[in-house]
């Protein structure tokens, strides 16, 4: 599972990657910048990465505690290292991509993917959410051509959600690609939605503006 999840992650990460990158040279202060992402990009904040997932894929990370008080769990648990919101950090965060910040939303990605997946996978799921174009826990690509198109067609949709645009043909064809490989080890349709949203989730093109 674990080469899985890392080939369909490079595969994302690389279009994203070279659709964000802008021609610029990366100053003396921004050498612990992450080494695939130049300066130009920045980083949503933590609430907004927030915002963006609960927007995107119906899934709300925060809750009132009993003194009627809002939590984030993004906030709270990584909000310092993805921008800084203590009394120290939170005037002036610094918005360029660090190495900290790829490792983090790797972490938040599939923590996401997961919840997203089980939330309509699970035995006592009450009915799709996300999952509207495709049976999640039957349809894969493969060679029935009526769980690929449905497949796909769940794909684009997501990618409407995360990016905004549909998915170029090189993109559909690696994923598809990608996705059956992952079918073949694992042996069950969420797994492969749970990477692939990872995937998805990972890119430069979902967490940087």
């Amino acid at each position: 599972m674990k080469r899985s999840l890392f080939i369909i992650f490079c595969i994302i990460s690389s279009f994203s990657s070279c659709k964000c990158q802008k021609d610029s040279n990366p100053s003396d202060d921004t050498l612990d910048t992450a080494v695939d992402l130049t300066p130009a990009v920045m980083r949503l904040t933590p609430e907004q990465i927030s915002n963006q997932i609960k927007q995107a894929l119906e899934l709300d990370l925060g809750w009132t505690d009993p003194d009627g008080r809002f939590h984030d769990l993004i906030v709270e648990a990584y909000g310092v290292p993805l921008g800084g919101i203590d009394f120290v950090s939170a005037h002036k965060r610094d918005p360029i991509p660090k190495v900290q910040t790829l490792l983090l939303v790797r972490r938040i990605a599939y923590d996401v993917a997961a919840a997203v997946v089980w939330r309509e996978a699970k035995p006592d799921a009450t009915g799709p959410i996300l999952f509207q174009h495709c049976q999640l826990t039957e349809d894969y690509p493969g060679d029935d051509e009526d769980k690929n198109e449905r497949w796909m067609t769940q794909l684009e949709d997501f990618y409407w959600r995360l990016y905004g645009r549909p998915p170029t043909e090189t993109e559909k064809s690696l994923v598809r690609a990608t996705a059956i490989e992952i079918m073949q080890r694992e042996q069950w349709p969420p797994t492969v939605w749970t990477l692939t949203l990872y995937a998805l989730l990972s890119a430069q093109e979902f967490w940087t503006i």
